[in-house]
């Protein structure tokens, strides 16, 4: 319902006084972006972006290697002269659709040079250079569009290179490098969205809810390493000390990182520790009935943590994310036809009864998130 209708409906109601709508809309009148317009322009430029990758992959082999650095350096000089004179004049959206356009082009030459020279860089490497390249650029940047961009290819850069780093090790570290980075990133791009919190809001709520999105993922992702059968060899060791001390600082920097719920923040890394290292530090046969419920035991939490914060989508969707988990835990534990039709009919009960329960609470969360408000006022 857009924002004058629900005005109507609470003067209709006597919620709110005429001179009270005609503050809301003037209000909120203020507080409009064009972010139609910028989603518009960012898949505009994430095209001509796209599309300069895709000419530079293409292998111009009739064309002499001069010839394609001269239009590279003139097109990277034209797009770097546009973003001087829209910053400038402080145009917003073709500030962004150029800097999109800008940080994709960095990549396509960073790949034409490698073509013309062979250089044989790695993949890991040229993806590292183009991100710190690239930074100091993207801070400049305002929009959620442009920050998830960026925020993808950090993680992109991120994961290709752990990847590479893990391969790299010996058999018996691989555990506890791989356990070290996946606590890592999060932490990491809290950080990012605590320090971008000087330059624009909406790229550090962007990059803050990307790290809660990774909590979460990752917490979930850990459980399922009760289904594998840890030996003493495979344990965890420094890698779970790197892990905890990661995730204490983490905590202890908790009012500055997340000061709106420290908190909530705080408990949430717990279960975040707890989920991921547990089921590396102890061993155990394939457990997978164990895994199962302890994935259901996180998603829970955070459903109840997204609960008291106020959160109603990420309260919704790690809702739904239950009642699916509960389905497909009868295919992974039970083995025959009779208990699996058994444990999907438990499951599918249960699955219902946890959605009415949702219909219910959803209803008495936007009951507080409405009361909330107008106690503020």
């Amino acid at each position: 319902m857009s924002l004058n209708r629900r005005l109507d409906a609470w003067l209709r109601e006597g919620v709110i006084d005429a001179d009270a709508a005609r503050r809301i809309r003037a209000f909120e009148d203020t507080r409009k972006r064009p972010t139609a317009l910028q989603v518009l322009a960012g898949l505009g430029a994430l095209a001509v972006g796209t599309g300069l990758v895709a000419i530079v992959a293409a292998n111009w082999a009739a064309i002499p290697p001069v010839v394609k650095l001269a239009v590279d350096l003139l097109l990277g000089a034209t797009c770097a002269y546009g973003i001087d004179r829209s910053v400038g004049r402080a145009r917003g959206w073709s500030t962004e659709a150029l800097l999109i356009v800008y940080y994709l082009f960095v990549l396509a030459s960073l790949g034409l040079i490698g073509q013309i020279y062979q250089l044989g860089t790695p993949l890991h490497t040229a993806l590292g250079v183009w991100s710190l390249a690239t930074m100091p650029l993207l801070l400049l940047a305002r929009s959620r569009f442009a920050g998830l961009l960026w925020a993808a290819g950090l993680i992109t850069t991120y994961v290709i290179n752990a990847v590479h780093w893990i391969d790299r090790v010996k058999d018996a570290d691989r555990v506890d490098l791989a356990l070290s980075l996946g606590v890592a990133l999060p932490v990491l791009l809290f950080t990012f969205s605590w320090v971008l919190r000087r330059t624009s809001r909406e790229i550090s709520w962007t990059f803050e809810e990307i790290a809660w999105l990774a909590v979460v993922g990752l917490a979930f992702v850990g459980t399922f390493g009760w289904y594998a059968a840890i030996g003493v060899e495979h344990l965890a060791s420094w890698g779970a000390g790197l892990a905890v001390l990661l995730a204490a600082v983490a905590i202890a920097s908790r009012r500055f990182l997340f000061p709106e719920h420290a908190r909530l923040a705080a408990m949430s890394f717990v279960v975040f520790l707890t989920a991921t290292v547990l089921p590396l530090v102890v061993t155990h046969e394939s457990l997978e009935l164990v895994g199962g419920l302890f994935g259901l035991g996180v998603l829970g939490l955070f459903a109840r943590m997204a609960y008291q914060i106020g959160h109603r989508a990420a309260f919704g969707v790690l809702t739904a994310a239950i009642g699916i988990r509960i389905v497909t835990i009868y295919f992974e534990v039970f083995g025959s036809l009779m208990s699996t039709g058994l444990g999907l009919v438990t499951g599918g009960v249960l699955t219902i009864l946890i959605a009415w329960l949702w219909a219910r609470t959803s209803s008495s969360l936007q009951h507080e998130i409405q009361r909330g408000r107008s106690d503020a006022r």
